[in-house]
């Protein structure tokens, strides 16, 4: 039983083949989403805003002129379609992103399938599944495929993964059509956010070079052809937003959160230097090595029974004793690992995975797989580079790492097992080994989940737009209701602003904002200026305002109206009164005349409507 070798090429029959690996992740990405259903969604941060901004948009309402937007206009484009064609309502959105996360475990195991087997392609997805797929890793929610915090990330990793599976098909001896859809997949990711740009234009230019190179194919072609499909869809993009915004206004929203990025001011808060590890890069950059030495410490017994054993005792004995060993090991670093990082040396695996790859196509030139191992790795690698020296599964790192991930998951299951053959021992003792610490990876993702969602025991929202949530859920529900017996002013609907955060309130309620602005965090008001904001507010003001609790210490300011934001809560607090309140009150928003909070609030709301003239 040796290791398996690369899948040939399809032929006759081949669908039967492949029927098994289908059943298989058709059965893993059904069950998996029956036991997180409507789990997915945060009920205040983030994805409201993949709701509410869609929502206005099918009612009419453009994006950068009444709408204010920090990523590409692609995403909030394709909700806002999806909601007039199929309605308004989250599972709209959910089932669009099932199919999606469908489509990019189709594109991931394609390219898998290339450089490694049928059977490590499936391994990979699978482990994707389980941890990055569908569930629940910190505390807030929205970091999964089904309801991103930002749809730009998962639309911009599956067309970053189209273009390398396009030129993987390709491999420099396919019609050169081909390559221009790989350039306008790279260019229609131009269009989400920087991130999944950057990495589609890494694979992909690697792929090219390495398949040009391996097939003799004239490398300057090719390259033409793929910037065509790239500029392509870039000026796609900006054509059809000019009859609606105008030239300048269209380029404004086609450039998306590049201005932003060249600017930097955002990356400079301490939550997004703790999150590229940037902060105490010393001692991130030691804490990825001694992660990536216990992994390499875990896999070592079972590789050394696989090359010394394995020939003595035979491969089933020997297999089962490297799998108990293994699986020991696991169980006795349950309780101490700390499963969070496990993956901080994704970066190092995924860069010695492109250097291998490189070496390979060189020393083996003509045969596909290595060009397309190298175009991958690059891609992973790149998607990792925002969070080099903090790499996680969990929070961004579903999207971020999820390809990484998958290289991992093949490498134990089809490259390692395949040297160790070469070098005389038994590649199904290592495989057997490497599964298993893959495998516990997962195992803890799920455990994690199990434990978060034990907490969500609270619905919100009512028919498509209901969810599983947690104590949160009962405060809304309040604010909700007390909304709902508020009357409108007459002819128009009543207008409402959630400070500093928690737009799913106006999405539930129905409610818009008269502003253009959706959030008021610590970044959205470096983005568009916190004199701009209160501006909009004086030129439109809502008729209610909640104002929600919200520690944002993450961000260095903990407090909205203490810490940051005094202009727009000053102006709240001068043309609004409070009128209600909805559990615990915000702590450290002490109006005038309220006495200081005796203790630390779980979660609460505050209602205001305008002084009386």
């Amino acid at each position: 039983m040796s290791a398996e070798p690369a899948s040939p090429q399809p032929a006759p029959g081949a669908w039967r083949a492949a029927l098994p690996h289908a059943a298989l992740l058709a059965l893993a990405f059904a069950g998996l989403m029956a036991w997180t259903w409507g789990t997915w969604p945060d009920p205040m941060v983030d994805f409201g805003r993949e709701l509410y901004v869609p929502w206005r948009m099918s009612e009419g309402a453009a994006l950068q002129r009444d709408l204010a937007w920090f990523n590409g206009p692609l995403s909030p484009h394709a909700n806002a379609t999806l909601f007039r064609v199929f309605g308004v309502g989250l599972t709209t959105l959910v089932w669009a992103n099932a199919l999606v996360f469908a489509l990019t475990l189709a594109l991931l195991h394609q390219i898998l399938r290339a450089c490694a087997s049928a059977w490590a392609a499936t391994f990979a997805c699978l482990v994707v599944m389980a941890t990055c797929g569908f569930g629940q890793q910190v505390g807030i929610g929205n970091y999964n495929q089904l309801c991103p915090y930002s749809h730009e990330a998962t639309h911009g990793l599956c067309l970053a993964l189209a273009s390398v599976a396009l030129l993987s098909s390709w491999k420099g001896r396919a019609s050169i059509v081909l390559v221009l859809a790989a350039g306008f997949c790279t260019g229609l990711a131009f269009l989400t956010k920087p991130e999944p740009f950057v990495a589609a234009v890494a694979g992909s230019l690697a792929s090219l070079v390495a398949f040009s190179w391996s097939a003799r194919f004239r490398l300057a072609r090719a390259s033409a052809a793929w910037a065509f499909g790239l500029v392509s869809a870039v000026l796609l993009g900006w054509t059809l937003q000019v009859p609606e915004l105008g030239a300048d206004l269209a380029w404004r929203s086609t450039l998306g959160a590049w201005p932003d990025v060249a600017n930097g001011e955002v990356a400079k808060l301490p939550f997004y230097r703790a999150g590229m590890g940037t902060d105490a890069p010393g001692r991130n950059f030691l804490r990825l090595g001694l992660v990536a030495l216990g992994l390499v410490g875990a896999l070592l017994p079972g590789l050394a029974l696989a090359r010394f054993a394995a020939k003595r005792f035979g491969e089933r004995a020997t297999a089962l004793v490297a799998g108990l060993v293994t699986a020991g090991i696991a169980a006795a670093c349950w309780s101490v690992v700390p499963w969070q990082e496990i993956a901080r040396p994704w970066p190092l695996f995924a860069g010695l995975a492109a250097l291998l790859a490189v070496l390979a196509t060189r020393a083996h030139r003509g045969l596909a797989r290595w060009p397309a191992l190298a175009g991958f790795a690059l891609l992973s690698l790149a998607l990792l580079a925002k969070v080099a020296l903090n790499a996680r599964i969990a929070q961004y790192g579903f999207t971020l790492a999820l390809p990484a991930t998958a290289l991992i998951a093949a490498a134990v299951w089809s490259w390692i097992p395949a040297w160790i053959s070469r070098t005389g021992g038994s590649g199904f003792v290592a495989r057997a080994s490497g599964t298993i610490i893959v495998a516990t990876i997962a195992l803890s993702c799920l455990s994690t989940t199990q434990k978060i969602h034990a907490r969500k025991d609270v619905q919100l929202g009512l028919g498509r737009d209901r969810i599983r949530t947690d104590v949160r859920g009962r405060v809304m529900t309040a604010a909700l209701e007390w909304l709902a017996r508020q009357p409108a002013p007459e002819g128009r609907p009543l207008t409402l602003a959630v400070l500093p955060e928690g737009v799913t309130l106006n999405y539930l309620a129905r409610a818009t904002n008269p502003t253009p602005y959706v959030n008021f965090m610590p970044p959205e008001l470096i983005l568009f200026g916190e004199e701009r904001i209160v501006e909009s507010f004086r030129a439109a003001p809502p008729d209610v305002v909640f104002l929600a609790h919200k520690n944002t210490s993450e961000y260095g300011v903990p407090w909205f109206g203490r810490d940051y934001g005094q202009k727009l809560f000053g102006w709240l607090t001068s043309e609004y009164r409070p009128v209600a309140l909805f559990g615990d009150p915000p702590l450290g928003l002490q109006l005038p005349g309220e006495p200081p909070l005796q203790r630390a609030p779980v979660f609460g709301i505050r209602a205001f409507v305008r002084n009386r003239r």
